[in-house]
């Protein structure tokens, strides 16, 4: 992998892979075959600091597409093909990029094919985007509940495949929480349907021949034979991106066996999506937001162990640097009475604390102690001196829109050093946060590093930005 901004002219794409091509157009490949520099050059970048140029870019228009290209890569003369899926390209982790072939659903296996209501589900294509998914569900009451920033970009495959959440998290899960069904394409070509089953099921799927029957024997045999390993090891966090979710195979007394929590954050190394079944989530009636404001970034995250026991739906925090620099954004003016202390008191940093359900009242209720609690102590240093609450949905949509803009915020820094994400999501317990963020904090500050944080405080997660000069060698260094 190379950093940005290094991008350098590649010649004509490797023989091998024009055959491959060549072969595929043959043999009745629907889509489009692209390998043309433009194309290489555009999908050789995604929301990561990496750049990796690929030999070609495909777009399949349905599953027999899939198979195709799957089936034809299996075959010994093409045994060194690689190829990788890609969705919205918002990753940050350079998980869409390959030295091979990008499949690209995104432009055509976009459809939203069935919806059901009565047993509360939906049928998509992997390349469906979140909002336009949203979007659609909107006036039947009911979401796709996992959430990203990006969800106007963000397509659901790319969901899947990196097994992704965000705001709500500690409520909703994570995406594989919501998965019914997955309709993939294996690594020979084969189509496999994956939903959880029980135990005297799982003996059945492992009589079968071929790959699939392998691949439940294989994955049965690992659970259970490594499974005091598997508990040691995996964390028990929420939010963990890294690695087969082994963990997330057998339910708690071992009687479902559940391949969707291997496939959701296999990044399309262990099968392409073509088709999925997604459970649907009602929109809660009502909505409260409360902001929260701190003389401290160290006082906000301190405080957001006492705020999740008031069971909210999402605690999200901004820091002194993105509120700085939101102050010269254009959405300040609508935000700032908002965000800004009545009385004067400085605030540089704000939690946006979430509250979801039917009754308003009871939302209230978990509200009201919060809010007497700040009252009480705002003028006790480290605490928090003020807050703002909201039932108005433009007033929360703005609000939320603020911490959306975060990343693109943290963007207008001056100078050459940009936020530079390499130590995205990083998550610990959220009784940890404070201590680990003021350490990685002073770890930054030691090097002179200006950063931005923002996240998931109820999760223990955060985004963390530092500024770099990726052009400077010495500063790429420090992100090696």
């Amino acid at each position: 992998m190379r950093v940005i901004p290094a991008l350098e002219p590649s010649g004509r794409t490797d023989h091998l892979y024009q055959q491959f091509l060549e072969v595929l157009e043959n043999q009745g490949f629907k889509g489009e075959l692209r390998q043309d520099y433009g194309t290489r050059l555009v999908t050789s970048t995604d929301n990561s600091i990496y750049q990796v140029m690929p030999q070609a870019v495909i777009f399949p228009k349905d599953t027999d597409d899939l198979k195709l290209v799957l089936e034809l890569s299996s075959e010994d003369r093409f045994q060194k093909i690689s190829l990788a899926p890609r969705g919205g390209g918002t990753g940050t982790n350079g998980q869409s990029l390959t030295e091979g072939v990008i499949v690209d659903c995104s432009r055509h296996m976009n459809q939203i094919l069935e919806l059901n209501l009565d047993q509360g589900w939906v049928r998509v294509q992997p390349g469906v985007v979140l909002d336009q998914l949203n979007d659609f569900l909107m006036p039947h009451g009911v979401f796709f509940a996992p959430n990203v920033s990006p969800s106007s970009r963000a397509t659901l495959g790319g969901m899947i495949n990196t097994d992704a959440c965000g705001k709500g998290s500690r409520i909703y899960g994570r995406t594989s929480n919501h998965i019914l069904e997955l309709n993939c394409v294996l690594s020979n070509g084969e189509s496999m349907c994956s939903v959880l089953i029980n135990q005297d099921s799982v003996e059945e799927y492992k009589q079968m021949t071929g790959i699939q029957g392998e691949i439940y024997r294989t994955v049965d045999e690992v659970v259970r034979s490594r499974k005091k390993l598997i508990h040691d090891t995996f964390p028990r966090l929420s939010r963990f991106m890294t690695g087969y979710n082994l963990a997330g195979v057998l339910n708690a007394d071992e009687s479902t066996f559940n391949l969707n929590a291997l496939l959701s954050g296999s990044e399309g190394t262990l099968a392409f999506v073509s088709e999925a079944r997604l459970r649907l989530t009602r929109i809660p009636r009502e909505r409260l937001l409360l902001v929260v404001h701190y003389g401290s970034f160290d006082d906000a995250l301190r405080d957001a162990s006492r705020l999740v026991e008031s069971d909210p739906a999402a605690i999200e925090t901004l820091d002194e640097k993105i509120l700085t620099l939101a102050k010269k954004d254009e959405i300040y003016p609508r935000v700032q009475k908002w965000v800004e202390d009545p009385e004067g008191r400085p605030t540089r940093t704000i939690n946006l604390i979430e509250f979801s359900g039917d009754e308003i009242t009871e939302l209230e209720k978990k509200i009201h102690p919060i809010c007497e609690e700040i009252l009480k102590k705002r003028d006790t240093p480290g605490e928090a001196h003020g807050f703002f609450i909201t039932d108005k949905a433009r007033e929360i949509s703005e609000l939320w829109n603020l911490r959306k803009k975060g990343v693109g915020l943290l963007g207008n820094l001056p100078g050459e050093r940009k936020p530079v994400a390499f130590v995205e999501d990083t998550a610990v317990p959220p009784e940890h946060l404070a201590d680990y963020i003021r350490e990685f904090r002073a770890l930054l500050d030691r090097y002179g590093i200006e950063y931005g944080m923002y996240g998931h405080v109820d999760v223990g997660c955060l985004h963390v930005r530092p500024a770099l000069d990726l052009k400077n060698p010495e500063e790429e260094g420090w992100v090696r």
